[in-house]
């Protein structure tokens, strides 16, 4: 068992509202140089079946997009309007057991983020 933890602080999510549409952004690695755009996701209504739709883009190497679909499909059941999530996280040499723990310290922060956002407005 490893005694690694996610360094406080390392993983950020913003929130922003864009008109009737929303942009969160998570972020964090090592250090502010580690964060990037790994991948994005967008849900929107399909206008014809008005079921909703996921488009993701990865950059080739990243696993972003793990996070990016479900992210985007759960914010969709607490936002109104198109969701677009960019996420990029990194912290070097992790071990299989340490990427778990970066993956549910992001989905914390992500969604304590999204929450606080929405008790405030």
């Amino acid at each position: 068992m490893s005694s690694w933890k996610v360094p406080e602080q390392a993983i950020q999510c913003r929130v922003t509202a864009i008109g009737r549409d929303w942009l969160i952004v998570l972020t964090g690695g090592d250090k502010e140089s580690d964060h990037h755009i790994g991948a994005i996701s967008t849900i929107y209504r399909d206008l014809e079946t008005e079921e909703p739709q996921v488009m993701t883009q990865s950059i080739p190497g990243h696993k972003e997009h793990l996070l990016t679909e479900d992210m985007a499909q759960e914010a969709a059941q607490v936002l109104n309007g198109n969701i677009t999530i960019i996420a990029g996280v990194h912290f070097d040499h992790l071990k299989k057991e340490q990427i778990a723990e970066v993956v549910d310290a992001s989905w914390q922060v992500f969604r304590s983020t999204l929450y606080k956002h929405l008790n405030h407005n």
